[in-house]
């Protein structure tokens, strides 16, 4: 059988990629211009870690892990790393997880600066984590406890909650059909123009308001109440302060203790007036407390008032003298010949003034 120049070529590039695939296999991490200071960890668990992972310094790539195995009812992983100076006598080793879908690694951390590095080939101490298997056995361990009071909750809260809903319902029906204060506002269309009309009107107004037209908007415009209320309100602090000064009148009653005194003093007195009043003494007290003065001015007022009935009546001199007017001009006519015969007097003597005052009289 001959193979042709075709077919070696295939032949060869196959066994080139199955080699190459070989060697890439074997030799995965064989590094030989690598160092690689190899170290030890215990974990209780290493869910999810396996051989070939990386390991990392403060998030950066570091070195691999090694081995997985059981030591001392202990999970012991071997690593390494490719630097000489970042594990420390203090620095943790941790599993953490890369992403949500599975993915973990194994961190450590610098530890503080200055202290003891490890040895080569020496334990790093670790630090439990917590894992996806783990937090889901903690939801299983807790979801009892959260979902059987939830679910107690619904089902105390069913019947209320349907009860609700059917009144709900049964007030929806009633608004529909127009029943009620709010079914008219949806179903009548009356109340509607009404409610219009009424917001026009309203508008309205807001704009006369604003526009200052009207007293109220002029309270509300008209910069000259303020300035008036302003000044009243200046007025009356200096006048408050005044009147704490003691200046005036009415400071000097607010803040002068002598006028207080007086007062009282005043006072004191016209409780002893009214003692003695309520006693019966002085005439005040007899007016107030004896019966028989009071019925002697009653007598006396019913006196007054007969006497003024009668002038007012027209009768008596002094009745007569009120009311009828002839008397009033012969009265008028005789003050005429008197001060007639004055004048005459001053011309005349004695004898003669007499004689003309007779003869003026008779």
């Amino acid at each position: 059988m001959v193979v042709s120049t075709e077919q070696k070529v295939g032949l060869f590039f196959l066994v080139s990629l199955l080699v190459l695939g070989i060697m890439i296999e074997l030799v995965e991490d064989w590094r030989p211009f690598e160092k690689q200071y190899p170290y030890r960890a215990f974990f209780k668990s290493a869910v999810g870690l396996k051989e070939g992972d990386p390991v990392r310094v403060a998030g950066v790539d570091a070195g691999k892990v090694r081995k997985i195995g059981i030591e001392d009812s202990r999970v012991r992983i071997d690593f390494y790393v490719n630097a000489a100076d970042v594990v420390r006598d203090d620095s943790l080793a941790e599993i953490r997880q890369t992403n949500l879908l599975g993915g973990v690694f194994l961190g450590l951390d610098f530890g503080t600066p200055g202290r003891p590095l490890i040895p080569v080939d020496g334990e790093v101490r670790t630090r439990e984590g917590t894992n996806v298997d783990q937090l889901i056995s903690s939801i299983d361990r807790n979801q009892e406890r959260v979902f059987r009071p939830l679910g107690e909750l619904v089902e105390d809260s069913h019947k209320p909650l349907a009860e609700a809903i059917r009144r709900l319902e049964r007030i929806v029906v009633k608004i529909d059909e127009g029943q009620g204060t709010v079914g008219q506002l949806v179903n009548n269309p009356d109340l509607y123009d009404q409610v219009t009309d009424l917001s026009t009107h309203l508008n309205t107004l807001l704009a006369k308001l604003e526009n200052g037209e009207g007293t109220m908007g002029r309270l509300l415009s008209d910069p000259t109440l303020y300035d008036n209320l302003n000044r009243s309100a200046s007025n009356l602090s200096q006048i408050s302060e005044q009147v704490k000064a003691g200046k005036g009148t009415l400071g000097k009653l607010v803040n002068d203790e002598k006028f207080y005194d007086e007062a009282t003093g005043a006072l004191a007195n016209v409780r002893t007036i009214t003692d003695k009043v309520n006693r019966g003494e002085g005439t005040l007290g007899k007016l107030v407390t004896e019966d028989e003065l009071y019925r002697d001015v009653r007598e006396g007022v019913g006196r007054i008032n007969s006497i003024t009935t009668k002038i007012d009546e027209g009768q008596g001199t002094i009745g007569r003298l009120v009311n009828e007017d002839d008397l009033y001009r012969d009265a008028k006519t005789t003050l005429h010949k008197v001060e007639k015969t004055v004048d005459g007097m001053s011309d005349t003597g004695p004898l003669s003034a007499l004689g003309v005052v007779l003869g003026t009289l008779f």
